[in-house]
């Protein structure tokens, strides 16, 4: 009887449901609307014209050479102190030139001993066009002093004073501005070469004495 009970008691008892299991739902990204832009197209830049010249200016590009010596005789305390330099410039498109310049004293003097004490040379900035004129084309060039102020130290011992002199002043700067040379001009011609003279008390102003020669000389 109570194995009969038991078993009617169990077959009264509602069987566990399974529990469910949620199934996951794909993804689906929102979706993005597509805008198609049209890049405006990079502008060409436009050719710089070059400027139109009275004259054929490709045979004349390039290096150029300008040698200057300046000698200044005769003077109060040296008799013969020179300069020696050149001036080194480019000939652009444009018919502008551009470029720099280098001078180194000397000092001549027998039977006395001399000698020039400066470490650095003498340095210029060149500038300048070209200019046609009377059926040529001259050079027109224009020196812009590094140091207008830059001295010249020279030494003079001679056998009655062997211990010597040094004189230290811009002696350069003033015989070239004295000479008009700090703006000058000359034909554009290779091997062309130019010399002058002139009293240096007279055009220094009293500044300086002697007699001051200077020679130029054009080439490539």
């Amino acid at each position: 009887l109570g194995l009969l009970f038991s078993l009617l008691l169990t077959a009264c008892v509602p069987s566990t449901a399974p529990l469910l299991t949620a199934t996951p739902r794909p993804f689906v990204p929102p979706s993005v609307p597509t805008r198609l832009v049209t890049l405006a197209p990079t502008p060409t830049p436009l050719p710089t014209a070059t400027p139109t010249l009275p004259y054929a200016i490709a045979p004349l590009l390039g290096a150029w050479l300008i040698d200057l010596t300046l000698q200044l005789r005769e003077g109060v305390t040296f008799d013969d102190v020179r300069f020696i330099g050149t001036l080194s410039f480019e000939i652009e498109l444009e018919g502008t030139l551009s470029g720099s310049a280098e001078f180194y004293p000397t000092v001549w003097q027998p039977p006395c001993v001399t000698s020039a004490l400066d470490p650095e040379p003498i340095r210029a900035a060149i500038s300048g066009i070209l200019q046609p004129e009377d059926g040529s084309l001259l050079a027109q060039v224009r020196l812009q002093p590094e140091d207008v102020q830059q001295a010249t130290t020279l030494k003079l011992a001679c056998p009655e004073f062997p211990e010597g002199i040094v004189l230290s002043e811009p002696i350069f700067w003033q015989a070239m501005r004295a000479a008009d040379l700090l703006s000058f001009s000359l034909p554009l011609q290779t091997g062309f070469t130019r010399q002058f003279s002139a009293d240096l008390s007279g055009i220094s102003g009293g500044a300086l004495y002697g007699t001051l020669y200077a020679t130029l000389r054009l080439s490539r």
